[in-house]
């Protein structure tokens, strides 16, 4: 693919150490995501029902904007995930200087340490490398109707969760730039587990490339009722024409689209999945916890 033969040729001349030769290279990402958070209480009782009205509702909205192609599919239960973020509890060390872990077990089971940053090559030369089994590496833009970052992220065979900075430097030698936290514990954030349920199915064909559509409810410790939704969708980097000009204008009437779906759809909180849980007053944490 031509992106990773791009990135092949800046790991050669990285290995032999010319580091001027590098500086200035761009990054190239291996996809963009595109989400924004929804009203969780539409899917409280019947969430199949829910997910096919929004569907619904988001070909109405991209009909009045005028958008060429059409979405296809419908969404279906997919993979069910329990999920925990870890970060030092009042500082969030790890949060303020980029960085998140998560777990997750169920149709999967991994671990990830992520940077995100919203310049692109300082993104992508954040070391995020791991020392696990299974361990893959990505550059993904993530977007919401009103930021933009790049997410650097590594994830690998989950072993033991990481209890303080100094395991998850074990874990992750690229969590070494937070050496000088080594000894400082890591805890749940907000204290609270996740159940994840995932939906899939529709896509939008979108020219050299194509989006596909994700419902995500997050439950928390447990609960019958979903306190976080999120619509999104993913657009791979072509292997040969990475993204061309007809596929990111399209993506940006998509995302337009998931900003103002109408029918009391969007909320005014749009800060992001884990943002969210950062900010979520639980029990434990019943000021956030990051205070």
């Amino acid at each position: 693919m031509m992106k990773r033969t791009v990135l092949s040729l800046l790991s050669a001349s990285l290995l032999l150490g010319s580091v001027a030769s590098h500086a200035n290279t761009p990054a190239y990402v291996d996809s963009k995501e595109y989400k924004v958070l929804i009203d969780p209480s539409r899917f409280a009782s019947n969430p199949s029902t829910a997910a096919a009205t929004l569907l619904q509702n988001l070909s109405t909205r991209l009909s009045a904007l005028g958008f060429d192609k059409t979405v296809t599919g419908n969404f279906s239960a997919g993979d069910r995930d329990t999920l925990a973020y870890y970060d030092t509890a009042k500082s969030c060390s790890l949060m303020k200087a980029g960085y998140s872990v998560r777990t997750r077990a169920g149709d999967h089971s991994d671990i990830q340490f992520k940077f995100r940053h919203p310049d692109e090559e300082l993104s992508y030369w954040t070391d995020v490398s791991g020392a696990g089994k299974n361990k893959s590496t990505k550059l993904e833009t993530d977007v919401t109707p009103g930021s933009l970052v790049l997410a650097h992220s590594t994830k690998q065979d989950a072993t033991t969760t990481p209890g303080t900075v100094a395991d998850l430097i074990k874990q992750f030698p690229g969590a070494s730039a937070l050496s000088s936290l080594s000894s400082s514990t890591l805890s749940k954030v907000a204290g609270v587990t996740v159940t994840q349920q995932e939906y899939d199915g529709p896509e939008s064909d979108l020219g050299q490339s194509k989006a596909e559509f994700a419902l995500t409810l997050w439950y928390i410790d447990g609960a019958a009722t979903p306190a976080l939704a999120e619509l999104s969708f993913r657009v791979e980097a072509d292997e040969d024409k990475y993204f061309t000009t007809p596929v990111l204008q399209r993506s940006q009437v998509l995302n337009t689209a998931l900003g103002s779906i109408g029918n009391n759809w969007n909320i005014a909180n749009d800060g992001g999945k884990t943002s969210w849980l950062y900010a979520y007053r639980s029990s434990t944490f019943p000021n956030g916890f990051c205070n």
